[in-house]
Formats: C-alpha cells, structure tokens, sequence
C-alpha cells in the first residue's frame, strides 16, 4: 500500500483540490495522516511492554490467568485422577474460580488503601482478610459442590477444603505484594537512571562549554600575538625603507610572508610539537638577521627526546623578540640568543637566555607585561594564562639573570609527545 507522502505530487494536489469535498482538506493533515499510521502497527514486544507497564490492565491480566490456572490445576489434580468427568464436576470447577476472582478482587483495593500505613498494622490486615477469605471461600466451594454434585454430608471435610483455600489465598496475598514491590523498585531504578543521565549530560554540558570558553581564551591570547610581531616587523621594513635598504626591505617581506603562511596553517592548533614550533622561530629570526645582520648570533640546543614534545604554538617567538628588543637592539656590538629545551623527570624544560645589556630593570619581561611601539600589552602574562588554560597549575615560569650576562626565562612544562589538538 503506498503512503500518502508518496502519491502527493503537485498534480494529484490539483486534482484534490478540484473536488469540492475534498478541497479543504490540508496538505498538512495529509502528512499527518501518513506519518501516524505506521504508528498504529505496534509489534507484539511494544505491545507487550505497554501492558506490562500498565498498572491496571497488568492486574485484571494476571487475575484472570491466576484463577484459570486454579481451575486448570484442580481439573488435572482432582477431576481426571478420580474420573470426575461429569458436568456438574466441571461446571463446580469453574464455579469456584469465578468465586475466587470475586472474592479475591476487593484484596487488591484493600491493600492499596492500606499501602502507607505501619508493616505491624498491614501484615495483620493482610493475614486477616486472606485468613478471612479463604474460610469464606472454602465454604462457598464446599456448599457448591454438595449442591451441585447432590453428595452430602461433607462438612466434617471442611478442614480440608481449608487448608488449599489458605495457601491460595496466602500465594495471591503474597504475589501482590511481590509484584508491587518489584514494580516500586524497579521504578525508583528507572528515576535513578534518569537522573544520573542527566547529571552525566550536565557534567558533559558544562565540559563542552568549558572547553569553548578555553579555547576561545586560546584564541584571543594568539590574536594578541601576531598583530604584536607584525607590527613590529613593519616598522623594521619602514626603517630600512627609509635608509635606502631597497633589497633587505624586499628580502624581510618575503620572510615576514613566509612566516605569516607559516603561523596561519597552524592558527587553529593549540598545541604543535617543539620542532615545528622551532621551525617558526628560525623563520622569525632569519627576519630579524635582516635588521641585525652580523651583531645577532643565534644558538639552539635542544636534545633529541625534546623534539617531539607537545608545546603550546608559538610559545617561544615571544620571548625571543623581547630578548632582541630590550638586549641585541640596545647594544652596539649585538649579542648572543641561546633556546635550550631537555627533558627532565618527566618535565620539558626550554630555557631562553640572552647576552644583554644584563639589566633586568630594563627588559618588560620583569613585570608581566610586554610593551611594544603600539602599545599593545603582551609578554609574560599572556604565556602564563595561555599555560594555566592548557595545564592547570602544572607548569613553572621563572625569570633571572642568564650565565650571558644578560636576561633568562625558564619554562617548564609536562613533557608529553602527544598528538596536537584543535583549538
């Protein structure tokens, strides 16, 4: 049978549409009407889940099945042993599970009603009316069955009509309350799942957000960088512009693009491995050697284990362009950069050390800022947050005089050689 989405094309529309009875049926409603009707064709486990779960229908399902499975027992225990065969055997059979259900019906509205109150006052109330039911009833089976059967003389026999009547009356009490009772538990389990789900979605939320908020942080931290160094850069080709420097202005732009399609291919990763992030600092310098030609020496020692070590991008570039600023730049005769990583206890430890003018009072990296020509504020702090947001309190940053003569910035951080992730 095709559904009502798949023969609603334009032209079977017009079609309703030109049929006056028809006409204000809604396109809407006939969506509605092909996306409900496979509902109604319910599988026989749903079905059975919804009964189950109905309060209602499962007991009336259970009563019936309880009382028939009675009379069944009875049939086979009593009625085919002795060839009771007759109907006024079968018809007393039956009789007294219909009596049974009626009688036992009320128990299940007396013990709800009962529910709340002390277990002393409910296991009385429950022994009683079961003790009180099944004298009633084996009474009732008792009469019927002389009535029925035209025996008589039977009620001296009353004992044992009894004794089967207590026990299924006693079984059916006791079923109830084990039915309920596994219901309420399973219930409560069912709250408890759902509550732990959501606190574990909760939990997952506000992970997620934290992580955004990180790497939002992350992102406004390396924004503050690459305007500081380009800045700087322009000032350096306008300088050389001005002194006639034609082919080195040249050569630093090309470096500086270099360096930029360097930086941009990896704007959107938190972390970069120690080589790659050296990579970026020999681009930068070879800009640098424009300016300072002979008067920058560079020296790079970082042992072999430390290569692949997991650091945030760009860490170093900053402190580097500090160190020519207020100690290469300030001095006439230049001077010497030295970046040495090692991995120690378990910790990668990069140190960055300068010749000077040794004057620490005059290097911003003393206090936590930076300031450049711009004026813009970046330095010390900047890679301290940027640590705190990638490491928590696992990190160090420390500052002092170098065995240069000039200045030092050691920074430790947790030596992994892990994969780089996306910010």
């Amino acid at each position: 049978m095709r559904r009502a989405k798949d023969i609603l094309t334009p032209f079977n529309l017009r079609r309703l549409n030109s049929i006056p009875c028809l006409k204000a049926i809604s396109y809407t409603r006939l969506l509605n009407l092909s996306e409900t009707r496979p509902s109604a064709l319910e599988s026989p486990q749903d079905t059975y889940s919804r009964l189950v779960k109905d309060d209602e229908t499962l007991f009336w399902i259970l009563q019936c099945l309880g009382w028939t499975g009675i009379s069944l027992l009875t049939y086979l225990s009593l009625s085919v042993p002795y060839d009771q065969y007759e109907l006024s055997y079968l018809a007393h059979n039956v009789a007294q599970s219909v009596v049974g259900f009626l009688l036992s019906t009320p128990l299940r509205y007396l013990y709800r009603s009962v529910w709340s109150w002390s277990g002393s006052v409910r296991v009385t109330i429950v022994l009683g009316s079961a003790i009180l039911l099944a004298v009633l009833w084996a009474a009732i089976r008792l009469f019927l069955f002389m009535m029925m059967t035209g025996e008589s003389g039977l009620w001296s026999d009353f004992g044992g009509w009894l004794f089967p009547s207590l026990f299924v009356f006693f079984t059916w009490a006791a079923l109830y309350h084990g039915i309920k009772y596994f219901e309420f538990l399973q219930r409560e389990q069912e709250v408890a799942v759902r509550a732990e789900s959501a606190q574990r979605q909760e939990a997952l939320k506000r992970i997620k957000a934290e992580a955004e908020t990180k790497a939002a942080q992350l992102r406004l931290l390396r924004y503050q960088l690459n305007p500081h160094f380009l800045f700087n850069t322009l000032n350096s080709v306008s300088s050389l512009i001005a002194a006639e420097r034609g082919n080195d202005a040249n050569g630093m732009l090309l470096r500086l693009s270099t360096f930029l399609r360097f930086a941009l291919e990896r704007d959107d990763m938190t972390l970069t491995t120690l080589r790659e992030d050296l990579m970026a600092v020999e681009l930068y310098l070879e800009i640098e050697k424009v300016r300072f030609s002979d008067r920058l020496v560079v020296e790079i020692d970082v042992a072999t284990e430390a290569y692949r070590c997991s650091v945030p991008s760009l860490l170093l570039q900053p402190i580097i362009e500090n160190a020519i600023k207020y100690a290469i730049a300030q001095s006439e005769q230049g001077g010497t950069i030295r970046v040495s990583a090692r991995v120690k206890d378990q910790l990668l430890i990069l140190t960055v050390d300068d010749s000077g003018p040794g004057d620490t009072q005059k290097s911003d990296l003393g206090p936590p800022v930076i300031e450049d020509a711009s004026g813009t504020g970046i330095g010390l702090q900047n890679i301290r947050e940027r640590l705190s947001t990638l490491y928590g309190a696992m990190f160090f940053v420390e500052q002092g005089s170098s065995p240069l003569g000039g200045f030092r910035v050691r920074i430790s951080i947790p030596a992994s050689a892990q994969q780089v992730s996306a910010a």
